[in-house]
């Protein structure tokens, strides 16, 4: 009983603020998500201690560095935007997008898709991956793995919001047959490779990432090699003015006639290369808020 009323509360919650946001201009939107995302940083010790591990290792200087605290704090406000743009979603347009969200690369998905085994596109929760993966989707139509949230009826919400982007969300369970059939259908599959410990729910690959290994979940790779759909590793960069700059990374092909193991790894760690360039470029806009790398776990466990 409790549980119900706390994801009712929580779905009309979430239906209020959106209304609110969908209603009232972006520019004091944005403003109020910075300061809330700043409160959050604070406050939340636990998170708090994740970010500052996680950008440690990412800038290469000790977690209670000024320069570390600082693209943390940022990564917060850079999120509680994103949250904002979420709720305003739903009524975002196809030429909305084209207009929000410029591509770089998109050669290189197009070029992958005429391949015609469809496209499995590997990135991060960085910038704004949904806005980006909407303004593809109205090309090459996106299959995105995600997991389910426990208030279903926020889910159910969430879901039909992207499927009028002609973005289709499959939970984890029985999603490797329907992501093939999206990849023989000639689609696009999105995956998210920064899962820090829920990736070891999936068979994983370590990978060198930022000078020390962390675990990456195989399934690209996988999924690569069964269908021979090439990769493309791509992230979507927010600008100044609150605008999206999509960046796509040349194909990653897998060698199907090499030894499995060994080419799942080959192909992984050039996913993690690509990944590491590009967040490397603007690292305040990575929402990395679960450990990526030992450190960051024994920091979150305290």
């Amino acid at each position: 009983m409790g549980r119900t009323l706390a994801h009712g509360i929580g779905y009309w919650l979430w239906r209020t603020a959106a209304a609110l946001a969908q209603r009232l201009p972006p520019g004091p939107l944005y403003a109020v998500a910075s300061a809330l995302g700043e409160l959050t940083y604070l406050a939340w010790g636990t998170k708090r201690r994740i970010a500052n591990a996680n950008f440690s290792r990412v800038l290469g200087r000790p977690a209670d560095d000024p320069l570390v605290r600082r693209t943390a704090r940022r990564s917060f406000r850079n999120f509680a935007k994103y949250v904002v743009e979420i709720m305003r979603f739903p009524r975002l347009r196809a030429g909305d997008l084209q207009h929000i969200v410029h591509v770089e690369g998109m050669e290189h998905l197009r070029s992958a898709i005429d391949r015609g085994r469809g496209l499995i596109f590997t990135s991060v929760h960085f910038g704004n991956f949904e806005m980006g993966g909407a303004r593809i989707a109205y090309e090459i139509p996106l299959n995105v793995i995600a997991d389910d949230l426990s208030n279903q009826r926020l889910m159910d919400l969430l879901v039909g919001n992207r499927s009028h982007k002609n973005i289709n969300i499959h939970s984890p369970s029985g999603a490797a047959r329907k992501v093939l059939q999206a990849l023989r259908r000639n689609e696009m599959v999105g995956l998210m490779m920064d899962l820090g410990p829920r990736a070891l729910a999936f068979d994983t690959v370590r990978a060198r990432f930022f000078g020390q290994e962390a675990a990456f979940p195989a399934v690209a790779a996988n999924l690569a090699r069964v269908s021979g759909a090439p990769i493309v590793v791509a992230v979507v960069t927010r600008q100044p003015d609150n605008t999206f700059r999509g960046v796509a990374l040349p194909p990653i092909f897998v060698d199907r006639a090499q030894e499995a193991a060994g080419e799942t790894t080959r192909v992984t760690q050039a996913i993690a290369r690509g990944l590491e360039d590009l967040i490397s470029r603007c690292p305040e806009q990575w929402y990395i808020f679960r450990p990526m790398w030992p450190e960051a776990r024994a920091t979150g466990a305290t």
